[in-house]
């Protein structure tokens, strides 16, 4: 069953809105974000996001939430388009998809205790229907749901190691029981043990409450561990997506392969030689015509300088836009 459909999402942001760049000349521009994307979230699921940094993977997240305006495409939860709700209706959905940031100490507010962090999402929701007693016994319940000690309630989020940190942003987001919730680089800054521990504490959480997530993250060994399905974005766009066993069995675009050779394997004899990619990443604001990955491609032909590539399954759901398998399948066909 789908939880989120997402239809032709574009995510815009414009430079030079003031006073000043008018009257200076230097004119709007405007940065292709999230560039006609489309995917579907399973219920129950976990779904990976990857990517270099800017590639618009954080950007697509944040406009699931409408934290940021989308241009205009449909984002579908349970059959209900996010950016068609009323402030109502938007409220009642942001109860049931939550939010865990990449930046914990940044989103909790330094003069409030861990206790009134967790406990300020449920007092929003009961507004005065719950007595004092049953929101402490809550929140301690929700400090023990993440492995954290009952007297980390009357703790400042200083007090908390980045680990600690985490798990407190674990709780508040599991307060409301949401059925969906994106994590958007939730081990960053982590160590190895203590990124396992929030890894291994998210999959308990998930088999016990059902929840879907939306893994953002550019570590992909963190989603193939985590990912039932999974999607790699190239400047705004999405350039392969499918069941992550399938992709990480046989990558099929340039960009997928570059970026799984670079990941580091325990064995030497699992490492594969490490695909270099040439050039920089091209601006968001004047993406390249044709393939955006064409200026990096070490398989790049003629026809990728002209002509964008659609998503095209290779079976199975296994989602690719790269004109090398549109040329195979030409010359099959």
């Amino acid at each position: 069953m789908d939880l989120i459909e997402i239809n032709h999402l574009k995510t815009y942001f414009y430079q030079n809105k003031g006073f000043l760049s008018k009257l200076f000349g230097e004119g709007l521009k405007t940065i292709h974000a999230v560039d006609d994307v489309s995917l579907t979230i399973k219920k129950g699921r976990t779904f990976g996001l990857v990517g270099e940094s800017g590639c618009g993977k954080s950007t697509l997240g944040q406009s699931i939430f409408r934290l940021v305006k989308a241009q205009s495409g449909e984002i579908l939860f349970q059959g209900q388009d996010v950016l068609q709700m009323d402030p109502k209706t938007l409220m009642a959905f942001r109860q049931q998809a939550q939010l865990i940031f990449q930046d914990q100490y940044g989103c909790m507010n330094p003069r409030m205790t861990v206790g009134q962090i967790i406990a300020e999402p449920l007092m929003m929701r009961e507004k005065g229907k719950i007595d004092n007693q049953s929101l402490f016994d809550e929140v301690i319940r929700l400090l023990q749901a993440v492995n954290l000690d009952p007297e980390s309630a009357t703790k400042f989020p200083n007090e908390f190691s980045g680990g600690q940190a985490r798990r407190i942003g674990v709780a508040r987001a599991i307060a409301l029981t949401p059925v969906f919730i994106m994590a958007d680089e939730p081990t960053s800054g982590l160590d190895i043990s203590t990124a396992a521990t929030i890894l291994n504490l998210m999959q308990d959480l998930q088999d016990k409450l059902n929840i879907t997530y939306l893994w953002v993250s550019h570590n992909l060994n963190q989603v193939k561990y985590m990912s039932d399905d999974m999607a790699v974005m190239y400047l705004g766009k999405i350039v392969e997506m499918g069941q992550t066993k399938d992709i990480f069995r046989e990558m099929a675009h340039p960009y997928t392969k570059a970026l799984i050779s670079a990941v580091p394997q325990v064995s030497i004899n699992q490492q594969k030689e490490t695909i270099f990619l040439e050039g920089e990443i091209p601006s968001p604001i004047h993406p390249p015509s044709g393939c955006r990955f064409r200026t990096r491609c070490p398989q790049v032909m003629k026809r990728c300088k002209t002509h964008e590539p659609a998503l095209i399954d290779l079976g199975s759901g296994h989602l690719c836009a790269c004109h090398l398998h549109t040329v195979n399948q030409e010359t099959n066909n």
